[in-house]
Formats: structure tokens, sequence, C-alpha cells
């Protein structure tokens, strides 16, 4: 779900729940876009570089892994694998 395409394509067949492809492709990618530049525990595949996996495992404009957002560079500030954010 990393990919704001992936997510967007979730989104609109599942939400809301029980609900699904009521949502427009717009909306979709609107909440897939908030989802995916919200910060959320480090990849496991995390080499201490995130420049290196993001270009190793990120590479594409639908995800925002390693790119600024809102002023903070999502992966930097992250949370260890396997842990939930506060």
């Amino acid at each position: 779900m990393s990919s704001v395409v992936n997510a967007a394509g979730f989104i609109k067949a599942n939400m809301p729940l029980s609900q699904g492809n009521s949502l427009t492709d717009a909306e979709a990618w609107d909440v897939a876009a908030y989802i995916d530049s919200r910060e959320r525990p480090q990849n496991p595949r995390f080499t201490g570089d995130l420049a290196a996996t993001r270009k190793a495992h990120h590479d594409s404009p639908y995800d925002f892994y390693g790119q600024a957002v809102d002023g903070m560079t999502l992966g930097e500030a992250a949370p260890p694998a396997g842990t939930v954010p506060h």
C-alpha cells in the first residue's frame, strides 16, 4: 500500500465499509495520497541510507517514501519496523 496507485485502487473498491465503489476516483486518490504522506514504521528493508532504500524499493512518483512532505522527509524519523508510531 505504499504506492498511491495501489492504495487508491483498494480504497475505491472497499471504502466506505460495505459501500465499495461509492467514492469517485479523485476521492480515492485523495485519501490514498493523504495516507501515504504520513509517517509510518520504517521499511524493514531500510539499509541506513534513505536515498538508497527509496531507489531500490520506492522509486516511483506515486510513492512518498524518502520525499519531503509538510517539511518532513518520510522515513527519516520513522520508528523501527514492527512498531506502531505514536
